[in-house]
């Protein structure tokens, strides 16, 4: 706990100097077509995920950080038959080799993606959380940007829901079923382990 005075003032600087802020620390995409989705289920209207299954075989990707991941968003969209959610995302893959090549190729082939971001507020509490876009309808690529001169190769990709397929729920939280906070969020970093894609 800071001793200064915990007041807010402008700019949201606490009189101590402290500015509390949050943020994407990391990312991580997935075939929409690699998840079980009978075995998975969510709770709260939707709202939360508290069992995500992947068939075998099937990984979770880790997207590099840096300014261009930062960018995920939804937004409301009015239909004539209702309001649904059109998700938007950002992240930059580093080049690994064939099988990386070929897994971009099937997005701008027409595959679908969902992306797991884990966020921090890095105020006095520094909490995390998970959250996940796409897992109703999946993501289509709408941008494929390659760039050379960016740490040995870099792709920037952005999904994005299709008109007509707008999700019910905004993002997702992601949080395994355990008995306390602290217990939830190892369970769920230990469940991102055990089904990220480790190269050869």
């Amino acid at each position: 706990m800071a001793t200064c005075d915990a007041k807010l003032s402008g700019m949201f600087a606490r009189k101590c100097a402290h500015k509390p802020k949050q943020g994407i620390v990391k990312k991580w995409y997935f075939n929409w077509e690699d998840v079980d989705k009978v075995a998975t289920t969510t709770v709260n209207s939707g709202t939360k995920v508290e069992a995500l299954v992947l068939k075998a075989g099937s990984y979770l990707y880790p997207a590099e950080g840096n300014n261009k991941t930062s960018t995920a968003n939804h937004a409301l969209s009015v239909l004539d038959f209702g309001n649904g959610y059109i998700h938007t995302d950002g992240f930059t893959v580093m080049y690994r080799g064939e099988e990386e090549s070929h897994r971009i190729q099937e997005l701008v082939g027409g595959g679908r993606v969902c992306t797991l971001i884990k966020t921090v507020d890095s105020g006095e509490s520094g909490e995390l959380s998970y959250h996940i876009l796409g897992l109703e309808s999946g993501m289509l690529v709408t941008e494929d940007t390659w760039n050379a001169s960016e740490n040995s190769g870099t792709t920037t990709l952005t999904v994005a829901t299709q008109e007509g397929e707008e999700e019910s729920t905004g993002k997702k939280i992601f949080m395994m079923p355990v008995a306390t906070a602290d217990t939830a969020l190892e369970e769920t970093e230990a469940w991102i382990t055990a089904n990220e894609y480790v190269e050869p």
